[in-house]
């Protein structure tokens, strides 16, 4: 049997146990034979390690199979743990999907309620709310000869 078919093979099998729930195997022989695995199949794989709230091995997955973090799951993972108060996960979240203004200034609303958090509040503001300040030393241009 040659190594494309097999190849072939691995990934039908793959996608079977990925239908019956069995991710683990279905990310190993997926990983196995990256090269025959369509995007659609790294997508629903990703889609189900999230479901289980699996998101290392998500990453991990959008990274092995070329394919985009899924943002809009992970912003609202990221949502619901900020409703909860767990503004340790939900920062997580928002830094893997690359949050918006207005997610960024609610996690850091909710840390100026928490004292304990002051120093963590600047660093939050500091990385996502107040744009870089540019560079205020002079350009040296080039003498011309």
């Amino acid at each position: 049997m040659s190594h494309h078919h097999r190849s072939c093979s691995e990934v039908t099998i793959a996608r079977r146990y990925l239908d019956h729930g069995f991710l683990d195997v279905a990310l190993r022989m997926f990983a196995r034979n990256v090269g025959h695995v369509r995007s659609d199949d790294w997508t629903r794989l990703v889609d189900r390690l999230l479901e289980r709230g699996r998101v290392p091995e998500a990453v991990e997955t959008c990274r092995i199979g070329g394919v985009p973090m899924p943002r809009r799951n992970l912003l609202a993972l990221g949502d619901q743990r900020l409703l909860c108060k767990d503004v340790d996960a939900a920062i997580h979240y928002y830094e893997l999907a690359d949050a918006d203004h207005e997610r960024w200034a609610a996690v850091v609303d909710l840390l100026t309620r928490l004292p304990a958090r002051e120093l963590q509040a600047i660093a939050m503001t500091e990385r996502h709310l107040v744009p870089p300040r540019p560079s205020t030393e002079p350009i040296l241009a080039a003498a011309s000869a």
